[in-house]
């Protein structure tokens, strides 16, 4: 509930402090007045963006202020809970406009976020502008207020979380099914590969062995013999390593026992003379063994010349390489299987979700239905009580998707908002047929319409501050007392604030604020004033007849007295 506003320094307004009490408060003045200014400061405040705010005095920011009672608003108070602010504290929201044009938002003296504050506003307060009447011939708008009715909210959000949901899988799907489609010639030429290089059996480093095998089996004879005449030149030749050393062994021999230094030397030859031994010995074996094998060799070369067709056709400098492409081709075969299971995965998501989607939308669709007609008999009762006594109203569901239709058709032929569509159809006169709103009701039938829409929504909502911004456009005479009425009965529930310029409905209202445009330096000021019972008496006087007479003021304190308000 709104408890005071606080205004400074904007528009045409210096400084302003308004106390709200309970039930229904009108703002009255004369045209250009700025009756519009509290409801906008109210906007402000809630983040709406200025456009762009006018400070009364430009060197000086301006600064915001509305202080608020949760009072039995569950809403708003398990918000204040998840934001871990106390429920039982009262609400104090503010913005202070930079003379730069910066903002800063405060929620009890500590900062706040504009998306906090428009996050807040839907809780507190319940907007009516006089340009809802356009809205309410729109029959997306229609169908908003059946759902608010039949308190859809949650249902509807589901399905449209889920509906947005299913569109995104689709695309999704569908990028999924074009890559695919675009690998598939790369998924048969790496499996041929894979396969190819699999066969192949390659081993690290085998091709360097084999072209070495391969040259030995193909120098063998050339080995055999050289090896068999340097076997023969060091170890059998008379003039051989062998016959020489050792010749100078056994004539060191004799005389090493006399010189140790010539003990040293004949060591040394010994040895020698076994290396050249060892060596010969060597020699002798690789000659007896180097015959060549023919069928070996062929088998090397098949070899060989498959290693390197396959480096050639991979673009390989060698089989390490070519065991890198192995790998490489392995793992892409294993994201296309990947992919594939992606797409089926994701089909068979989108599958169960459609289902679930199906079945919120035929919820959503009985759910509807069930309240059309509720609705239809409560605003039908309440438009006769604001004086249109043969008014008939009816509110038709079209189905606008089937339920059995394929997912693509489904989503395609319906919305976020269900697979419903809405049309609210009246007549205003006995005998008239039922058409669209659009077709058959005047401004003020609309206005009337609007304002019992309000009073049976009113019922099952939040306790909040509802604005009535001009909502009376277009009545006049009984009508007006009817409307009077019946916004007075909304104030029962709600904290009412109504823009007016009907006497009727200020004179029934709980507390009543006047604004008057006054001239002034360096411009003209706006007051606002919250009026005792003789300025009341002067201003229904005014708005009943243009000029303060003892008539018009006669006639407005007869209408007090008849509506019982305090003055």
């Amino acid at each position: 509930m709104l408890n005071e506003i606080y205004i400074r320094n904007y528009l045409f307004v210096p400084e302003q402090r308004l106390k709200f009490g309970p039930g229904m408060t009108v703002l009255s003045g004369e045209t250009g007045a700025g009756k519009s200014i509290l409801v906008g400061s109210i906007s402000l405040i809630f983040g709406e963006t200025p456009s762009p705010p006018e400070a009364y005095d430009p060197s000086q920011p301006i600064y915001l202020e509305a202080s608020f009672d949760p009072g039995a608003n569950s809403e708003l108070r398990d918000w204040l809970r998840e934001q871990e602010r106390d429920p039982e504290e009262e609400l104090c929201l503010a913005r202070e406009i930079s003379v730069a044009g910066k903002s800063s938002y405060f929620i009890n003296g500590r900062r706040a976020s504009a998306s906090l504050m428009r996050e807040l506003k839907p809780l507190i307060i319940d907007f009516h502008h006089q340009r809802d009447q356009q809205k309410l011939l729109s029959g997306a708008y229609q169908l908003r207020l059946l759902d608010k009715y039949a308190q859809n909210e949650s249902l509807r959000g589901s399905f449209s979380t889920l509906y947005r949901q299913l569109k995104q899988g689709l695309k999704s799907l569908a990028s999924l099914r074009e890559e695919e489609e675009r690998n598939s010639q790369l998924r048969e030429l790496y499996q041929y590969q894979y396969e190819e290089l699999e066969k192949a059996a390659l081993k690290t480093g085998e091709d360097r062995l084999l072209q070495q095998e391969f040259d030995q089996l193909s120098h063998a004879r050339e080995i055999g013999e050289l090896a068999a005449a340097s076997a023969f030149d060091l170890y059998e030749r008379e003039s051989g390593a062998y016959q020489i050393i050792r010749q100078a062994v056994n004539s060191l021999e004799r005389f090493a026992e006399l010189d140790p230094r010539l003990s040293g030397v004949e060591q040394n030859l010994r040895e020698a003379l076994e290396a050249i031994a060892d060596s010969a010995s060597t020699l002798a074996a690789i000659a007896e063994n180097s015959n060549g094998d023919p069928d070996r060799l062929e088998q090397i070369q098949a070899r060989l010349n498959g290693i390197n067709e396959l480096l050639y056709k991979h673009k390989a400098k060698d089989i390490d390489e070519l065991l890198e492409i192995f790998s490489q081709r392995q793992a892409q075969i294993d994201s296309f299987a990947d992919l594939s299971e992606r797409i089926q995965k994701l089909q068979k998501q989108l599958a169960a979700q459609y289902g679930q989607l199906r079945r919120l939308g035929a919820q959503l669709s009985q759910s509807r239905q069930t309240a059309a007609k509720k609705l239809c008999s409560e605003l039908r009762d309440n438009i006769r009580l604001l004086s249109i006594p043969d008014a008939r109203f009816e509110i038709i569901i079209d189905k606008i998707a089937d339920a059995d239709s394929l997912l693509h058709d489904y989503l395609d032929l319906c919305n976020d908002t269900g697979e419903d569509s809405c049309r609210f159809l009246f007549s205003a006169n006995r005998g008239s047929d039922l058409k669209p709103l659009s077709d058959v009701a005047s401004g003020g039938e609309l206005s009337r319409i609007l304002l019992a829409l309000k009073k049976v929504l009113a019922d099952k909502i939040e306790q909040k501050l509802i604005i009535l911004d001009e909502i009376d456009a277009g009545i006049g005479g009984k009508t007006a007392e009817r409307v009077a009425e019946f916004i007075h009965s909304l104030a029962e529930r709600h904290r009412i604030l109504c823009i007016t310029h009907l006497a009727q409905i200020a004179a029934i209202a709980h507390q009543h604020i006047a604004l008057e445009k006054v001239p002034g330096e360096p411009k003209s000021v706006i007051r606002m004033t919250a009026l005792q019972r003789p300025e009341r008496l002067d201003e229904l006087a005014r708005m009943l007849s243009g000029d303060v007479s003892d008539i018009s003021r006669k006639h407005a304190e007869e209408m007090i007295n008849k509506y019982n308000t305090r003055g």
